[in-house]
């Protein structure tokens, strides 16, 4: 496949619904430099997440797909990110909305909003965000917390896409049916243009 087609491709969605597993096949499949989630490895050191860490995730987010883009585009390959910026805008929302007229909040504000203009500009467009289902099982782990609000989640991030005009892709069924829908996408919309 003619890489320099694809856009970038984003996981995201609410947790345990088979985000990481797309993203695995993706870049199995595409031979693909795989982003991975970088709130996993922090909350594995802090233990716990308060409004303080919103920056830290979010920019160590920012700065390993900015590494995974450098990578990709010296090996010509496409660049597949599990989750980015989005993910934070909606969780922080979710879990610091009674933090949000302190000072902490406005820093974070002002940081997000900075990024978000970013990501409708080079090098980080074209995106094609992939808001994966809450038909995948629950698996439970020490980090997730709300089997029962996927579906609000849901809601959250679809507005969240839809309200920054972001180009994104549903995607639900089994891994297979996931993985071949997002395929089907490339080649219908991406491979197609000259």
């Amino acid at each position: 496949m003619p890489f320099s087609r694809l856009p970038r491709l984003i996981l995201t969605g609410p947790e345990s619904t088979g985000k990481s597993a797309l993203a695995q096949a993706l870049v199995e499949h595409l031979d693909g430099i795989l982003v991975c989630e970088y709130l996993r490895d922090y909350f594995d050191i802090q233990g716990t997440l308060t409004l303080e860490d919103a920056i830290p995730i979010a920019q160590g987010q920012w700065v390993n797909e900015e590494r995974g883009a450098e990578q990709a585009s010296a090996s010509n390959k496409l660049l597949i990110c599990d989750t980015d910026l989005v993910s934070s805008l909606v969780y922080n929302a979710h879990y610091y909305a009674d933090e949000m007229n302190c000072p902490l909040w406005a820093q974070w504000e002002q940081w997000a909003e900075r990024h978000k203009r970013r990501l409708k500009n080079m090098p980080f467009q074209p995106r094609l965000y992939i808001l994966c289902d809450v038909d995948w099982p629950w698996v439970a782990d020490e980090q997730r917390d709300a089997p029962d609000l996927r579906p609000q989640f849901f809601n959250k991030f679809r507005a969240e896409l839809q309200s920054q005009e972001l180009d994104h892709l549903t995607v639900s069924g089994t891994l297979d049916e996931r993985l071949n829908a997002v395929l089907a996408h490339l080649v219908r919309n991406c491979m197609n243009k000259a």
